[in-house]
């Protein structure tokens, strides 16, 4: 069986073959971000063993086109869309929008880009502790900071004259505030009630990832952010578009199965462009709403920390014993440390964050307030927007 919580009803629905209604607060969409985080940190423990990233074989079995950890960065974005929907609905209010996703993202990655920069660098660096703080490299990794990736610290390398990317993973952060971004100004205009038109601005998006996949002359001439911005949206809005015609998506365990064997049948045919956007979206937010993962719930909420932390982990892994070449293994020790290193993050920085969002909300539209009325001359706007959608537990 299955239970998800009806937002049209307000009450627990259980049944066998059929999810009949929708709500952002399923019971396992924790559980899906965890998941996704720790197939993530496998994926990246791999290259411990596999050097070569076509040996994956979720990318052999597609043709090329989808790896596992690509499969787990468009989960999150897929999630994403779906869940920070809702409030951005309900209230219109685009500061508090602005303001809660902020508190998600930039506290915790703020933490992690310091560390590394100020303990992991100069641990490993082969470069004196004085030339390391000299260089304008170090400081040049905070940028970091503002999801512009830097991946080297200077004297961080594997061998001489080969330096090692630091974390990886954060590239994908900057395209997810580009998806916060674009999805606060359809709000801010008044598009995100008229689902249409947000249906039509993703079925051209769809058109154009489509071509990007499948047409090479087409692809070499956008440049290559245009690209993997377009590659990762077209996720984040079919996650939108789930919650906007929720009372019209029939999640059921039927489609649910016709979706895994379409896309089966067309990721080693070629399809996976055409099929993925639609299928993989509408299959990890019905695991997040229904209750796969049984009576068990997650009081702490790891899936970003994990994602943050486990990469300098494994770095650090890797030169310390560079020995080791067994991906498992390394696996085993890298879960441990990150998940240890997550449960600190979530403690110490990501739940007392989120604990603040709304007073840093309430805080910025003041501000605002006073910046427009010293401005224009009129009393600020009491600031009254909530944000129950909010993704992250804060309990």
């Amino acid at each position: 069986m299955f239970r998800v919580v009806s937002p049209l009803i307000g009450r627990s629905v259980t049944f066998q073959d059929k999810l009949i209604s929708v709500s952002f607060r399923g019971p396992g969409f924790d559980h899906v971000r965890l998941f996704a985080a720790i197939i993530v940190l496998l994926h990246h423990c791999r290259g411990i063993q596999y050097y070569d990233f076509r040996d994956d074989p979720l990318l052999q079995y597609s043709g090329g086109f989808l790896d596992f950890g690509r499969f787990a960065v468009i989960t999150f974005f897929a999630i994403s869309g779906f869940l920070v929907t809702p409030s951005l609905l309900r209230t219109g209010n685009v500061i508090d929008y602005a303001v809660h996703r902020s508190m998600r993202i930039f506290p915790a990655l703020i933490v992690v880009v310091a560390l590394t920069m100020l303990l992991l660098g100069p641990a490993f660096t082969t470069e004196t502790f004085s030339s390391y703080f000299r260089d304008p490299q170090t400081y040049r990794y905070a940028k970091n900071v503002f999801t512009s990736v830097v991946d080297h610290l200077p004297g961080v390398t594997e061998r001489p004259g080969t330096q090692l990317s630091i974390n990886g993973s954060l590239w994908t952060l900057h395209f997810e505030v580009l998806c916060y971004i674009l999805l606060g100004s359809i709000g801010a205009i008044g598009m995100l009630s008229r689902r249409n038109a947000v249906l039509a601005l993703w079925c051209a998006v769809y058109a154009v990832y489509a071509a990007i996949c499948m047409i090479p002359s087409f692809a070499a001439a956008l440049p290559a952010r245009i690209s993997t911005f377009v590659g990762l949206f077209v996720y984040f809005g079919s996650g939108v578009l789930l919650y906007l015609f929720r009372e019209r998506v029939p999640f059921s365990i039927p489609l649910a199965s016709a979706a895994i064997a379409l896309l089966l049948l067309a990721l080693p045919l070629g399809g996976g462009p055409l099929t993925a956007p639609i299928c993989l979206p509408y299959l990890m937010v019905l695991c997040g709403l229904s209750n796969l993962s049984g009576r068990v719930s997650l009081k702490k909420d790891l899936s970003y920390g994990i994602y943050l932390i486990h990469a300098p982990v494994l770095f650090a892994f890797s030169l310390t014993f560079p020995g080791v070449h067994t991906w498992w293994i390394g696996a085993v020790v890298v879960v441990l440390l990150t998940s240890i290193l997550a449960y600190a993050s979530w403690v110490f920085v990501e739940r007392p964050a989120l604990n603040k969002k709304k007073a840093a909300a309430v805080w910025v539209q003041r501000r605002i307030g006073t910046l427009m009325q010293t401005l224009v001359g009129r009393p600020p706007t009491r600031a009254t927007g909530r944000d129950d959608g909010f993704p992250a537990r804060t309990d």
